[in-house]
């Protein structure tokens, strides 16, 4: 017996999901590839959790990328009002020590705020923007910072991991 595939049939397999077939506006799929420096190990694992004050603030290190849990942001005393996001979602503080004046990146891999504060003064960015596409750094603030310590203040983060790295922009670069 023979049966007749009509144009309902036709149009229910037009309607059909094709597995590969990207979702209109979906992030392309990523392939791991090597960072370059200063970000090289933003892959390597370590995890804080963020401080509350300055005083129980755990100490940043060049180079080497945590992540952190993070605080409601009603729970943490910043040593400076952030500049945006101060009364939502999640944040933390840190200390980030240098042996001498030095351009930093704070990356993060998620949406947040990010200060650097000497004394009870946020120091201005002097440049930001994404990472490395696929690379898991959502954005980079940069700032010229002298040495001494310095605070480094999170905000507005939506969730309370967010991984966060400091890099020295002359890391491992030949020396002229």
């Amino acid at each position: 017996m023979r049966v007749k595939h009509g144009p309902l049939l036709a149009f229910a397999i037009v309607l059909l999901p094709f597995p590969t077939m990207a979702k209109e506006g979906a992030k392309p799929v990523c392939e791991a590839v090597p960072l370059a420096e200063p970000w090289t190990s933003w892959t390597q694992s370590g995890s804080a959790v963020a401080g509350g004050d300055s005083l129980t603030a755990p100490r940043l290190i060049l180079g080497k990328p945590v992540t952190v849990t993070l605080r409601p942001v009603a729970y943490v005393q910043y040593a400076a009002a952030p500049g945006k996001d101060a009364g939502k979602g999640q944040g933390g503080l840190f200390t980030l020590a240098l042996k001498s004046p030095a351009r930093v990146g704070i990356a993060l891999s998620d949406a947040a705020w990010v200060d650097i504060v000497d004394g009870d003064m946020a120091v201005a960015a002097v440049d930001h923007g994404h990472g490395p596409d696929c690379s898991g750094i959502r954005k980079i603030v940069w700032f010229e910072l002298t040495e001494g310590t310095h605070i480094v203040q999170i905000a507005g983060a939506p969730s309370r991991e967010i991984r966060v790295m400091a890099a020295d922009a002359r890391a491992n670069q030949p020396v002229p």
